[in-house]
């Protein structure tokens, strides 16, 4: 029997969390790869014109070219963060899922409720857990 997903956002704190991370450490990637790219090709460039004798229109221009390349790289931005949330939250949903189960099912048992053995999607985590847990709820109810 396939199970089928209702929900992407089960554990609404769990999924923003960890993808806010996530963000967080693409984030510190971009910003690290590209001032390294951008403070490398611009000295290049001052360097070079300096050594020509421009270095006036060479202010000017690189003035103008970091105009563009900021309203760029803010979009951009903007684009791979929706993006990278996205992916985020429907890769994290393979934690989620299963975590909401399992948490439900031991409050059912808990609550003394006869419950039915815990079944995962393909690609979901916490597999053993759960057959631990089924291992347990099999020798707990008659």
């Amino acid at each position: 029997m396939k199970i089928r997903r209702r929900k992407y956002l089960i554990n609404k704190p769990l999924q923003f969390i960890y993808s806010g991370i996530m963000i967080y450490l693409l984030l510190i990637g971009i910003i690290v790869v590209g001032a390294g790219r951008y403070y490398l090709t611009f000295n290049t460039i001052l360097d070079e014109l300096e050594a020509q004798g421009g270095f006036v229109q060479a202010y000017e221009m690189v003035k103008s070219i970091n105009f563009l390349i900021l309203r760029r790289i803010g979009i951009m931005l903007i684009v791979v963060l929706v993006f990278a949330f996205c992916l985020g939250v429907l890769y994290l949903h393979r934690i989620a899922g299963p975590i909401y189960r399992i948490e439900r099912t031991i409050r059912e048992m808990v609550e003394g409720k006869k419950v039915e053995p815990i079944r995962l999607r393909k690609k979901d985590f916490f597999k053993s857990l759960a057959e631990a847990i089924n291992k347990l709820i099999e020798k707990q109810q008659p």
